[in-house]
């Protein structure tokens, strides 16, 4: 089946026949409350009121439809009015995704028991709206052992032996991409073969990949592992989710198993004796975000893609690690004999994810599992990292979760070494705090391979205090590695280069908490090193973008400044 057969069969626009002024009217509704504007704030990860409202007046129109039983076709009908009246995007990727939806949609809302602002409070946070329902606001509990003193890390002697750790992250591989299609096609995604060619050069999309829409041709994936191979020496690989483009109008659940095992195929092939240590993305389900908890059965059961990822990721994890992988999508691997590393499921933190609105209770108990894991570590003496996709400070994770996930990471800061996410497609961090705003630990939210978002292909290596006895297992430092995609189509050939060390860049002693908070506060009163950051930040893109400046720049500081997701407590206290 081909991209063009799925779009053009699979994907219907809702008839226009009957109830065409209710719809519109709804869709001038939107229009006045700026549901575009609205758009472009989820897009990065701002709160604002005007969204909170438009949240609870979509939900109570959502809801009022489903109690009063209009038929689910009538609903799917006006979500694509408004949808192609507000031209949120193409026609055809308006119709795909309200026909994608609307069965999952209609049975969750159908199920829910909260009202429109628990609902906006659960998915947006305490800003609109109070948590009251015990299923939505709930606690994990920690051991009952103290907190031991916190072990202070000190930096390794120069001979004595480093890890090399490789971390891919939205790989993103667009098995239809295609060399001079329409770059500019106006839709959520373009570049491909059901595009078309290009109206005119400048819109032609290029041999190695584009900036505008467009994610990774199999080409670019594959030279890039063939350098990584060429130019270093790996001792494993953390790779952070998004496996499949961003057609999320068009996917089928063939379709996702066949790009899980195809891209995990050309890993072990190109990366040959290099254990590789995955995290499920949110793109990896048939349907964007959607991540039913393990005890949904049934039609909406997702069963089938934890046997697949179980399938496909059996070649690098231990009889140990695939049972859990199997249950819940999570797991735990030895590294080495000091070093445990855990793969979390994030979907199970996924705002977009609208299972959780019918009970977001710790799904899967992978929190009280993952408490389990790093008691049982620190009784051990050993050190552990934790890999995921979605950061657990970024806006959307849903914020019980982040909440719960960092009480735990604060109470085992001497024993979680590391944390590396994906996701945002950008470079840049999140850093902890205790309630005395001392800085505890740090979460690296690693560069993408795709291009989508006007970013250059990247990947990073970091170095990690190695495997003798009394290792911290810190990070040491980081190198990023890029492809310019201006000069790689021009020239028709990729060179991938070193962008940065982050010691040597920002001045560091250390990536220890301190070093990266004080960073931060620099950045403040240095403009020129935080423009250099911000350079970073989209991978030294050629796309073209305002300066960071203002506003913009303390949004991103203060984007960094916490790992609880809609929570700028600590950024307000900073800004003082």
């Amino acid at each position: 089946m081909t991209s063009e057969d799925v779009e053009t069969n699979e994907v219907e626009e809702p008839s226009k026949e009957e109830g065409k002024f209710f719809p519109k009217l709804l869709s001038h509704i939107f229009d006045i409350l700026s549901f575009r504007k609205v758009v472009e704030e989820l897009k990065v990860g701002k709160t604002s009121p005007t969204m909170c409202f438009v949240c609870k007046f979509g939900i109570a129109l959502l809801q009022h439809f489903v109690e009063t039983e209009k038929p689910k076709e009538d609903i799917a009908h006006i979500a694509y009015t408004i949808c192609a009246t507000l031209k949120l995007d193409s026609d055809r990727v308006c119709a795909g995704i309200v026909n994608i939806f609307k069965d999952e949609f209609y049975h969750i809302f159908q199920r829910n028991q909260l009202g429109p602002q628990e609902v906006c409070g659960v998915l947006l946070g305490g800003e609109c709206a109070r948590i009251t329902s015990p299923l939505h606001n709930w606690t994990v509990a920690l051991t009952p052992f103290p907190k031991p003193p916190v072990q202070e890390v000190q930096q390794p002697k120069k001979y004595q032996p480093k890890t090399r750790v490789l971390h891919l992250s939205d790989t993103h591989l667009d098995p239809y991409y295609l060399e001079g299609a329409n770059a500019d096609c106006k839709e959520l995604m373009c570049c491909r073969i059901a595009d078309g060619p290009a109206p005119t050069p400048e819109q032609a999309a290029g041999k190695w990949g584009d900036y505008r829409n467009c994610d990774t041709p199999l080409r670019t994936l594959e030279n890039m592992l063939k350098h990584i191979t060429a130019t270093h020496k790996i001792d494993y690989v953390l790779w952070t989710g998004d496996i499949p483009p961003h057609d999320v109008w068009n996917t089928t659940k063939p379709e996702q198993v066949r790009l899980l095992h195809l891209v995990s195929r050309i890993l072990a092939k190109h990366l040959p004796g290099v254990p590789v240590y995955p995290a499920l993305g949110n793109h990896e389900s048939a349907k964007i975000n959607s991540f039913p908890q393990p005890e949904v059965k049934g039609e909406f059961s997702i069963q089938w893609l934890h046997e697949e990822v179980t399938k496909a990721w059996g070649r690098w994890l231990p009889k140990s690690a695939q049972r859990t992988l199997r249950e819940g999508m999570y797991y735990a691997v030895k590294i080495n004999p000091n070093l445990r590393l855990i793969s979390l499921n994030m979907n199970y933190c996924n705002s977009q994810n609208w299972w959780m609105l019918l009970n977001s209770t710790d799904p899967g108990r992978e929190l009280e599992w993952l408490v389990h894991q790093l008691q049982d570590a620190e009784f051990r003496g050993e050190k552990v990292h934790i890999i995921g996709h979605i950061p657990p400070g970024h806006m959307d994770c849903l914020p019980v979760w982040s909440a719960n996930y960092y009480r735990i990471i604060n109470r085992f800061e001497s024993t979680v070494r590391g944390q590396f996410f994906g996701h945002s497609h950008l470079d840049e961090l999140e850093v902890f705090y205790d309630d005395d705003q001392r800085p505890t630990n740090v979460a690296y939210i690693g560069p993408s391979v795709t291009t989508y978002d006007g970013v250059n292909p990247s990947y990073r290596i970091y170095t990690v205090d190695g495997s003798y006895p009394g290792t911290t297992n810190a990070v040491l430092d980081h190198e990023t590695y890029y492809l310019n995609l201006t000069e790689a189509n021009l020239l028709g050939e990729p060179r991938w280069r070193m962008s940065y060390s982050a010691r040597e860049e920002y001045q560091l002693s250390s990536l220890n908490p301190d070093q990266w908070n004080k960073l931060l506060e620099r950045f403040l009163v240095d403009d020129e090193l935080f423009q250099k950051f911000s350079r970073h930040l989209y991978h030294l893109s050629d796309f073209p973008r305002e300066p960071c400046t203002g506003e913009c720049k303390i949004e991103t500081i203060c984007r960094m400044r916490t790992a609880r997701s809609h929570d700028s407590s600590f950024c307000n206290t900073m800004m003082q």
